[in-house]
């Protein structure tokens, strides 16, 4: 009877290990190939995607946030509020001061997002950044701090739209210095504060970048991201305008990384285009493939300069599309 060598049978199992470990490896790759093309897995922590601006109801924007989280099925308090410390003059923002006591009173255990006014409309940043109006934010800073010592200030918030009087077309040094001085005051009352630099999202009338304050100035880079009514099927909108577009997602995502930086989304929504749920699903898939690197993402559910709210039928596909994908 024909028996094979020792050495003979050595080198069978040895070419047999090689080949099992050859066809795992090529397996591994390939399941690994198969994952980067799936569909984005679920938000892990979904509390911070669903973040709001709400209307002001019959007794504050509180309790209406409360409603927004049952909707959602998230858990009470977990989700970040976004609301507005003035806007347009300095009257308007003196008399805020009542205001993070009011949401303090109704629940002590909610964060906010303030967007805070970087200057007032006929007033220059340089006179911000000189100093000329310190005792009305040092008021602002003040009032928030006692009341949210840990808020964002999401401050001088989209500047490059030529409609804010911080518009920081060819005034870049000057919209970087009035950011500076007043995140020094601010800091000056918490230091827990963080500062949110937020752009609108696209080339709009400036490159935001210009405007850049500095690192050691900026915790969390935004973006707001509204649904425009743009040429093109909802998938050719996305690919051209919001995500590689001028000042898109991707940029987005490639600015803050380089800076080091949690990107944020303040204000996103559908509405100015109609009832868009794939512009919904895209912005829920956007956040989950970045969500290790998002600080918070907040829908605005308010009908501004056009209809954006989410949750009343207004948009019925994109609303049962939104719970689904944002609740817990």
């Amino acid at each position: 009877m024909f028996r094979t060598s020792p050495m003979r049978r050595t080198r069978r199992r040895l070419w047999r290990l090689v080949l099992f470990v050859t066809v795992f490896v090529l397996s591994v790759l390939l399941l690994a190939r198969i994952d980067t093309h799936a569909a984005p897995r679920a938000v892990s922590a979904p509390a911070k995607f669903a973040a709001a601006f709400v209307n002001w109801g019959a007794t504050g924007r509180e309790h209406m946030l409360q409603s927004w989280e049952k909707w959602l099925s998230q858990k009470p308090s977990s989700v970040l509020a976004v609301d507005f410390y003035a806007q347009d003059s300095w009257d308007e923002f003196s008399k805020m001061t009542w205001l993070p006591g009011f949401w303090k009173r109704l629940n002590p255990d909610r964060n906010i997002v303030w967007s805070t006014l970087l200057t007032a409309k006929g007033t220059p940043l340089s006179e911000v950044a000189d100093g000329l109006h310190d005792d009305k934010f040092e008021a602002a800073a003040r009032a928030i701090a006692a009341e949210q010592p840990k808020a964002i200030i999401r401050l001088g918030w989209e500047m490059n739209l030529d409609s804010m009087a911080w518009f920081a077309k060819d005034n870049n040094a000057e919209y970087i210095r009035a950011f500076r001085h007043v995140v020094g005051i601010f800091r000056r009352y918490s230091s827990d504060f963080k500062f949110d630099w937020c752009p609108g999202w696209g080339p709009q009338e400036t490159p935001a970048d210009l405007a850049y304050p500095g690192d050691d100035v900026v915790d969390y880079i935004g973006l707001d991201v509204y649904d425009f009514k743009y040429e093109g099927t909802p998938e050719e909108r996305w690919e051209k305008y919001y995500l590689k577009g001028p000042f898109g997602l991707e940029w987005h995502r490639d600015f803050a990384a380089a800076h080091g930086k949690l990107m944020s989304y303040p204000e996103w929504g559908v509405g100015n285009f109609g009832d868009n749920p794939y512009f919904i699903q895209q912005m829920h898939n956007w956040f989950a493939q970045n969500q290790k690197n998002i600080a918070y993402a907040a829908y605005f559910n308010v009908d501004g300069q056009w209809p954006t709210q989410i949750d009343n039928g207004k948009f019925p596909k994109s609303q049962k599309l939104f719970r689904s994908l944002f609740k817990r």
